[in-house]
Formats: structure tokens, C-alpha cells, sequence
């Protein structure tokens, strides 16, 4: 099943980052990472001021919105679960 998301401006992009990042890390199951727990981490100021940053500086390189938002979420992943010891 696909999905379209559409991106209009970097706000979009954060909100789409910040959920489906959360989902997929709340996903992996692993104990104290629930959905809650990984969804206050990641809509904390600092962490969407981070993705807003990051998405921003892609969009400025040239990416298309749809690898930016990828890309950043990849990289929000890995730091999660590099700092969460996962």
C-alpha cells in the first residue's frame, strides 16, 4: 500500500519526519521505547528545531522535499537509537 504525503513548506516536513520516525522506532519494540515514551523524545523542541535545521540545509542543497524527508528521518533514527543504546 502506498502513500501520499504532500509537502508543502518545512513545517509539513517536520511533522511527517517527527511521526514516522516515532512509529518506526516505537515499532522495533524494544522495552521503554514505546510509542509515548519515543513520541515525547522526538516532539521535544530541540529534536524539531533539529529536523527543521537538517531538513532545511537538504532543501538548500538541492534535495527534493521527498529526500530530504527521508534522509533526515534515516539520520533521526540512527542518532535515537545510537543514544538509546538500541
Amino acid at each position: 500500500m502506498s502513500r501520499i504525503i504532500h509537502i508543502r513548506n518545512t513545517e509539513d516536513a517536520v511533522a511527517v519526519i517527527a511521526a514516522h520516525t516515532t512509529r518506526v522506532i516505537a515499532a522495533a519494540g524494544h522495552p521503554g521505547h514505546g510509542l509515548e515514551a519515543v513520541g515525547q523524545i522526538i516532539t521535544s523542541d530541540t529534536v524539531l528545531q533539529t529536523i527543521r535545521t537538517a531538513y532545511n540545509r537538504r532543501i538548500a542543497q538541492g534535495e527534493t522535499p521527498k529526500d530530504a524527508v527521508t534522509a533526515v528521518g534515516q539520520s533521526l533514527i540512527a542518532h535515537y537509537c545510537n543514544s538509546a543504546g538500541i
